[in-house]
């Protein structure tokens, strides 16, 4: 913007100092310094009608709001923080929130983001997290982990993303079903526990709610399910079984059986606990969620609820599970590189 102000000075003073000169000798002097044709014309053409060459003044509204005070006063208030309101801003300002919502992503570069859930851990895990990773990653890093978990299920999952919210021209004429979330005060659940690796995953073991699961019930798991997929997929080894710190898990009636059938699993001094960011299984139950609720989709008995989740199971891509295994060695890297943050 300076040099062309500087080279419309020097047109203009050429005028004054030629008053006879003609369009085509300044235009010549001029296209050839990296002006276009058309804007030493347009200038010229303005000098001609105006007397001037000085720079046009915008229509338009001018920007009240849009100033640099105005983005500092913003960034201050949005960045980095939460529990902002948009709205409250746009009524202190004195624009729209859209408006705002528009000023903070075109000036500001902030996004609004849901906040990332995270266990909270205590401060000794916090510090056992990082040397665990490190001391698993190395010790296993040349094998495929197992990793195995429970989830419960319920009849409906209006908690589920695009099931808690509804869409209506007039909500008096919006059915109750979809209006409201009916809730039980202890609604049935099934308990459904799964392995997976990255050849794939074992087959589902469900429970009733009411049922916990305990070393016995454990074993009859492991026995139902984790012997036949190890025997199935690791014939010849090269996996480690990972479980979480759950009693059960490690009891010592489990862990003799586990002995017994030459099954080798994660080492419990060195099994990071509460640390769902390095188990992709976490995230494997937020997709499985997602497929059986779809739609807005309710189970009528717990019957229902489990056919569905054994047809959406066997419809999954293969590759899909086998991609999350597979992250497990990638995720223990990065916590013992650069912690949890």
């Amino acid at each position: 913007m300076a040099k062309n102000e500087s080279i419309r000075l020097k047109m203009y003073k050429m005028f004054e100092n030629n008053p006879n000169i003609s369009d085509v000798e300044v235009a010549k002097a001029f296209i050839g310094i990296g002006l276009t044709k058309a804007t030493v014309y347009r200038w010229i053409k303005q000098y001609r009608t105006t007397g001037n060459i000085n720079r046009r003044i915008a229509t338009g509204r001018p920007a009240k709001i849009v100033n640099k005070e105005t983005i500092r006063k913003l960034r201050r208030k949005f960045n980095h923080r939460s529990g902002c309101s948009q709205n409250a801003a746009a009524r202190k300002f004195g624009c729209t929130q859209q408006y705002i919502s528009y000023l903070l992503k075109k000036y500001t570069g902030i996004r609004f983001y849901k906040k990332f859930k995270r266990p909270l851990l205590t401060a000794l895990q916090k510090k056992q997290a990082r040397p665990k990773c490190r001391s698993m990653y190395f010790k296993y890093r040349k094998t495929d982990f197992i990793i195995d978990d429970e989830s419960y299920f319920t009849l409906d999952h209006t908690s589920q993303p695009g099931n808690d919210s509804f869409y209506s021209d007039d909500v008096n004429k919006t059915p109750d079903n979809a209006k409201y979330d009916f809730r039980e005060k202890f609604p049935p659940k099934l308990l459904v526990w799964i392995a997976i690796s990255p050849k794939g995953t074992s087959r589902p073991i469900f429970r009733r709610s009411g049922l916990a699961i305990n070393s016995e019930s454990y074993l009859e798991i492991l026995e139902k399910s984790l012997v036949p997929f190890i025997k199935k997929h690791y014939s010849s080894g090269g996996y480690v079984f990972w479980p979480d710190l759950a009693t059960a898990h490690y009891s010592s009636i489990v862990q003799n059986y586990l002995k017994s059938k030459n099954i080798p699993v994660v080492l419990r001094s060195i099994n990071p606990a509460n640390l769902p960011k390095a188990r992709p299984i976490e995230d494997f139950w937020g997709n499985l969620k997602a497929e059986v609720y779809k739609g807005d989709w309710k189970a009528k008995n717990l019957d229902e609820l489990q056919n569905r989740i054994v047809s959406v199971l066997g419809n999954l891509d293969p590759k899909f599970v086998q991609n999350h295994a597979k992250s497990t060695k990638k995720r223990l890297d990065q916590i013992r590189r650069r912690g949890l943050d």
